[in-house]
C-alpha cells in the first residue's frame, strides 16, 4: 500500500499532491492538534475520527449498508465497567475482566493426546468491531485493574499469557479491520508490550452472520482471506465465550440473508408457541441478528453477558 501511495509505484500524475500533503504534515504541529482533540464531540480517537469522517464522504451507501457509525468514548466506557462490575458481582469473579482462570473444554482434535484443552474462562467476543474502538476500552480496564493491584511490572507476561488468548473481533470490512489491528497494537506498545514474531491480535476479517466452509489451495491473497475466516469460525464454533459486546451495524433491509441466520431469528417471531404477527421486516435488522448470534454463543457456553448498543427498535 505504502508503494501506491508514496513510494517507487507512485503515479506521477499525483507526486504533487503527496508531496504538498507530506509539507503540510512536516508544518502541523500535531501535539497541539491532539491535546485538545475531542473535547466538543467527545471523539477523542483521531484514528477512528479519521476513518469515519472518510467513509462518509468516500462512499457515504457503503457506511450506512455497513453500519459504519463511530461509538463515543463514554458509551464504551460505561458498557465496558459495566461487564466488569457484573463479572465480579454478579459470576464471582473478584478480577473481573482481568480474570485468568481457565476450564476445560473437549478437544476438537481427534488425534490429540489429551481429550480436553485449558482455556480461559472469560473469554471476550466483539462479533462487530469495526476499529477496535470497544476491545480498546476491555484493554484499557484490564491494565488500570492490574496498575491498582500492583501488578504493572507483570503486563509484558499477562499479555502473552492472559490478554491474547482470550480477546476476539470480527470485522467484515478491510479498512476498519486493518485500523483496529494498528490502533490496538499501538496501545499495547504505548502500555509497554512488543509483539513476539509468531503473535498477533485475535481481530479476525470474516463475515460473523455467515457459516465458514473450509478452504485450501486457493491463490495466495484468497486463501489468507480463508484462513482469516477458518480461525474464526474456531473462536465461533468451539470457544466458551463468555462476553459478548460491541456496537452491531443497524440495517432494517439486511444484506446478510443467508438461510442459517433466517433460521436463528426465526426463533424471534414465536411467543409461548404462538406466532409474534410481525407486520414489517423489522426482525432481519442486522442488529438483532447480532444479538441472536451473541445469544446462541452464551447458550452454548451455558452462561455469560450480552452487552450491545441498540437502535431505537
Amino acid at each position: 500500500m505504502f508503494g501506491y501511495v508514496a513510494g517507487p509505484e507512485l503515479d506521477g500524475r499525483i507526486e504533487w499532491a503527496v508531496d504538498d500533503l507530506a509539507e503540510l504534515l512536516h508544518r502541523a504541529d500535531m501535539a497541539a492538534i491532539l491535546r485538545d482533540f475531542g473535547h466538543r464531540t467527545r471523539q477523542e480517537d483521531p484514528v477512528v475520527h479519521f476513518y469515519e469522517t472518510f467513509l462518509a464522504a468516500y462512499d457515504p451507501r457503503m457506511r450506512e449498508a455497513r453500519g459504519v457509525y463511530y461509538t463515543p468514548e463514554p458509551v464504551v466506557s460505561y458498557i465496558v465497567r459495566s461487564v466488569d462490575h457484573l463479572l465480579k458481582t454478579e459470576f464471582g469473579l473478584a478480577d473481573g475482566l482481568a480474570d485468568t482462570g481457565k476450564v476445560k473444554i473437549p478437544n476438537p482434535d481427534p488425534k490429540a493426546k489429551s481429550s480436553t484443552l485449558d482455556v480461559h474462562r472469560v473469554q471476550i467476543l466483539d462479533p462487530a468491531t469495526g476499529t477496535g474502538t470497544f476491545l480498546h476500552g476491555v484493554i484499557d480496564q484490564i491494565h488500570a485493574h492490574l496498575t491498582a493491584q500492583g501488578q504493572a511490572g507483570m503486563w509484558s507476561a499477562y499479555v502473552a499469557e492472559h490478554l491474547l488468548p482470550r480477546v476476539w473481533g470480527f470485522e467484515l470490512l478491510m479498512a476498519p479491520y486493518a485500523v483496529a489491528h494498528m490502533k490496538l497494537g499501538l496501545q499495547l506498545r504505548e502500555l509497554g508490550y512488543d509483539f513476539g514474531s509468531a503473535e498477533r491480535l485475535g481481530i479476525y476479517l470474516t463475515n460473523t452472520l455467515e457459516e465458514v466452509h473450509e478452504m485450501s489451495g486457493l491463490p495466495l491473497f484468497a486463501q489468507w482471506i480463508a484462513d482469516e475466516a477458518n480461525a474464526a469460525n474456531r473462536v465461533k464454533t468451539e470457544l466458551p465465550i463468555l462476553v459478548v459486546l460491541g456496537n452491531p451495524p443497524y440495517s432494517g433491509i439486511s444484506a446478510n440473508m443467508s438461510p442459517q441466520m433466517a433460521a436463528l431469528v426465526e426463533a424471534y417471531k414465536w411467543v409461548d408457541g404462538k406466532p409474534l404477527g410481525e407486520r414489517k421486516h423489522w426482525l432481519q435488522d442486522d442488529y438483532v441478528k447480532f444479538i441472536r448470534f451473541g445469544q446462541t454463543r452464551i447458550e452454548q457456553t451455558g452462561h455469560g453477558i450480552l452487552a450491545f448498543v441498540t437502535n431505537h427498535g
